[in-house]
C-alpha cells in the first residue's frame, strides 16, 4: 500500500502476518491511525504512522490498540506479534527488515499456522487454603499440631521453618497437578506460567490447533468433574500466541 512519506512520522510496527496481498485494517492503531501492511513475498508487516519518538509510554491508551490490532490480525491470519514500541524511519526500512528476516519469519509462521493460544488456570475453591491444605497433608497437620500444643513458647525460627516447609509441600502438590493436567491434554505446546495467587494451583499457556479446541474443552470439563468442587478450572482464549514467540524486532539500522 503506497502512502505519502512524512519525514516527521515513522512506521509503528505491530506484527507480521502470513498474507500474499496488501491489506488495510482501517483507523484502529495508536492515535486512531490506519493500520496497513507493507508486503514482501507472502508476508506483511502491519504498521501505522507514528511520530518518530525515542520511546512510547506503556500506558493503557497505547497498549490497548496495539493488542487490539494483533488480536484482529490473528482472527484472520497466522500472526507473529512484534515487540511493542518499535518505530521504523519509513516504509523502506520495514521492507528491508522483512527481507533480511524472511527465512526466520517463514519458519515461525509454519510453526504457528492454524494454532491459537489458550490459558488454563486451576485454583482451590475453598475459603481458607491454609487450613484446607493442612487437612489434606498428615505430616503438615502433625507439625502444626506440635507447634500449637507445645508447652514451650514457639520461637520465630520454628514458625519460619514450618512456613517454609508448608510452601514446599504446596509447590510440590502444584507441580504434581500441573504435570498430570498437561499429560491428559491434546497434543500441543505448553508453557507453565508464574503463580500470582495463593489459591492458584496451575497456570499454564497452551499453543494448540484450532481444529481440536472442542476436544480440549471436553477434556477440561471432564477433568474438572473428576477433581470435584474443591477445585476450579478456567479455560480462557483463544488469544494470539504471545507466550510462544520471541516478539519480532526489526533490528533497525540507525
Amino acid at each position: 500500500m503506497k502512502n505519502n512519506e512524512n519525514s516527521n512520522y515513522g512506521r509503528l510496527f505491530y506484527a507480521v502476518i502470513s498474507i500474499d496481498r496488501e491489506c488495510n485494517f482501517g483507523p484502529v492503531g495508536l492515535d486512531n491511525k490506519a493500520v496497513y501492511s507493507i508486503n514482501y513475498k507472502d508476508i506483511g508487516a502491519l504498521v501505522s504512522e507514528y511520530p518518530r519518538v525515542d520511546s512510547i509510554k506503556l500506558l493503557r491508551k497505547n497498549l490497548a490498540p496495539y493488542h487490539d490490532v494483533i488480536k484482529k490480525a490473528s482472527e484472520h491470519f497466522t500472526t507473529i506479534p512484534a515487540k511493542f514500541g518499535q518505530i521504523a524511519r519509513d516504509s523502506g526500512e520495514v521492507d528491508i527488515a522483512l527481507r533480511k528476516n524472511y527465512q526466520t519469519i517463514q519458519k515461525e509462521i509454519e510453526r504457528l499456522a492454524g494454532k491459537v493460544e489458550m490459558g488454563l488456570k486451576i485454583t482451590w475453591s475453598v475459603d481458607d487454603v491454609f487450613e484446607y491444605f493442612i487437612s489434606k497433608d498428615d505430616k503438615l497437620k502433625s507439625l502444626r499440631n506440635q507447634l500449637m500444643n507445645s508447652n514451650k513458647s514457639t520461637n520465630q525460627k520454628d514458625l519460619i521453618d514450618f512456613g517454609r516447609y508448608f510452601h514446599e509441600r504446596m509447590n510440590q502438590f502444584r507441580e504434581q497437578v500441573t504435570e498430570k493436567t498437561i499429560s491428559v491434554l491434546p497434543p500441543g505446546e505448553a508453557r507453565i506460567e508464574d503463580i500470582h495467587d495463593d489459591k492458584m494451583i496451575t497456570n499454564v499457556a497452551l499453543l494448540i490447533r484450532k481444529d481440536i479446541l472442542e476436544q480440549l474443552e471436553d477434556i477440561i470439563d471432564k477433568l474438572g468433574k473428576s477433581m470435584g468442587s474443591e477445585y476450579g478450572l478456567k479455560l480462557d482464549g483463544p488469544y494470539p500466541p504471545f507466550s510462544f514467540v520471541e516478539r519480532l524486532e526489526l533490528h533497525l539500522e540507525r
